[in-house]
């Protein structure tokens, strides 16, 4: 397994329940800003909106695009950790590249040499192929050169089952956040960065609606020391010794 941008096997911080990540935050800001009545609700969800918005112009190990290669198995479907495989959406994934990848030659090639599979739902592919049949035996699923790919429980499958050994590459995308996204409970800022995103969100509603410089101060030394360990991390796991600046 090759895996560009991050090290996949060194995901291993543990999430955090993100059910109820975006008004689990709101509640923590009215308590942490003495809001008892609820009376700057909206200005608190308008707040963490423009943090999110401004954090994710920064590239953290869980927002960055990166491409992770692995080897098929003759008469096996499915794809995931054993194989370094770590999805936590299937929104994560761009493309699945069936072939040669000559990464050492960029991008370019690894796209014009390999094909791309084509995405269905598993409930279609596990109709057409019986893959997971509790009537067919092993030798009896359908293989041939993967055309179809499909996401279940963190797992890519590859359909028909792959008979050879191929090189697969996916593509994963940066999690790039839509404002109706935020109540979705895999989303990769509230589980990674939510510390970051509450200090930001404080910072933007001490200075622009609370008006109190000294607590606005304190939100952005906070939301500093947040981003560094975010930065480190993100550091850590690509294994760079430097971590470079960068101002709000």
């Amino acid at each position: 397994m090759t895996v560009l941008s991050t090290d996949a096997n060194d995901l291993h911080l543990t999430p955090l329940d993100t059910s109820q990540s975006f008004s689990r935050m709101v509640a923590l800001i009215q308590d942490e800003i003495d809001d008892t009545t609820a009376e700057y609700t909206t200005q608190i969800q308008d707040s963490i909106l423009t943090a999110l918005r401004l954090c994710e112009r920064e590239p953290f190990f869980f927002n960055e695009k990166r491409t992770l290669t692995f080897k098929t198995q003759p008469g096996k479907t499915w794809y995931g950790q054993e194989e370094g495989v770590f999805l936590e959406s299937e929104r994560d994934v761009e493309a699945v590249l069936l072939g040669p990848h000559g990464t050492s030659h960029g991008a370019s090639l690894t796209t014009t040499l390999a094909s791309q599979l084509v995405f269905k739902p598993v409930q279609i592919l596990q109709k057409q192929y019986g893959a997971l049949s509790p009537q067919l035996l092993p030798q009896e699923i359908p293989q041939g050169t993967p055309l179809f790919y499909t996401y279940h429980e963190q797992k890519i499958g590859l359909f028909p089952t792959p008979i050879q050994v191929e090189t697969v590459c996916l593509v994963c995308v940066p999690a790039r956040l839509a404002e109706e996204s935020v109540h979705e409970g895999d989303n990769p800022w509230f589980t990674h960065a939510f510390d970051l995103i509450k200090a930001r969100a404080k910072y933007e509603l001490y200075k622009n609606i609370l008006k109190d410089p000294e607590y606005a101060a304190v939100s952005f030394s906070d939301f500093q020391e947040q981003l560094q360990a975010l930065r480190f991390e993100t550091s850590r796991r690509k294994g760079a010794a430097n971590i470079l600046p960068m101002r709000f």
